[in-house]
């Protein structure tokens, strides 16, 4: 950023376009030299389905109805009358214009290698994920001068943010269930969630707790998001939803019009239903 004369980070999507240029650059061969953002593509983007969520749910798309189907090609009825588009068409018409050639935001290709390691190695300005994958950036690149913002958002619509975490439990055939129960609840409460938060440094699950966070340089950001954090069910079979959504996102900087990634978007809708049963 500093070498391509851009002060501060990018609050919304469209400064995200502008520095995204700026920093790109490309060799006499018109290959990627240095990328803008790792972003663009399924495959060597890390989280990218959670990319795309994010987008989509910035841009007002209902990911899924209330018995877990995924909705995310259709256009809700509040937005029926002004928009031309599914939303959930225009952020993934969004997102994957960063990998296509033909476009002026073109900076990320399937030679790349994987976002995370471009980002650490310098080759990739900015670089979307969360909270665990610092400790890996600060081991292998602990010279990285780098800063850590909220994502950014789509101008003049109620701000939004992605949600990935897991949930505790134990199993039945557990053979010392009290004692693993024992702990989920007091890695819950006030207290145990303090204590476990200060080793684990992730954002608190308990919105009392988030307030002690807000200044951690490392852990603020991240707390600072998720009250107006969400998240979507992917069905029985969470990594075959995000196998189809992978999948979508390498195709779609292909795509050769509109209807071309309309389709495209509906056959992972598909595939995603399909994870849900």
């Amino acid at each position: 950023m500093n070498a391509s004369g851009i002060a501060t980070p990018p609050e919304n999507w469209d400064q995200f376009q502008a520095q995204v240029k700026r920093i790109t650059r490309y060799g006499d061969d018109g290959a990627i030299v240095r990328a803008g953002a790792a972003f663009g593509l399924g495959s060597n983007v890390e989280r990218s389905p959670d990319i795309l969520s994010l987008l989509m749910m910035q841009n007002q798309t209902v990911l899924a109805d209330e018995n877990g189907n995924p909705t995310f090609t259709r256009t809700p009825a509040v937005l029926r009358e002004t928009a031309e588009q599914p939303p959930g068409l225009q952020a993934l018409q969004f997102y994957t214009d960063f990998a296509n050639p033909a476009k002026d935001t073109y900076t990320w290709n399937a030679a790349q290698p994987n976002s995370l390691d471009a980002f650490i190695r310098g080759t990739a300005g900015f670089f979307i994920g969360y909270s665990y994958q610092l400790p890996t950036i600060r081991a292998r690149a602990p010279k990285l001068n780098l800063g850590i913002t909220k994502a950014p958002q789509i101008v003049g619509n109620p701000e939004a943010h992605f949600a990935n975490y897991w949930m505790w439990t134990v199993s039945k055939k557990s053979a010392s269930s009290d004692l693993a129960w024992l702990l989920v609840n007091e890695m819950t409460n006030k207290d145990g969630a303090t204590s476990f938060l200060k080793v684990a440094q992730k954002p608190a699950i308990r919105k009392a707790l988030l307030e002690t966070q807000l200044e951690d340089e490392n852990i603020g950001v991240f707390a600072s998001q998720v009250l107006t954090a969400h998240t979507w069910y992917r069905g029985v079979d969470p990594k075959g939803a995000e196998r189809a959504l992978i999948e979508l996102l390498d195709a779609a900087p292909l795509a050769e019009d509109a209807d071309d990634l309309r389709k495209l978007l509906r056959t992972a809708e598909e595939k995603v239903a399909q994870t849900v049963r």
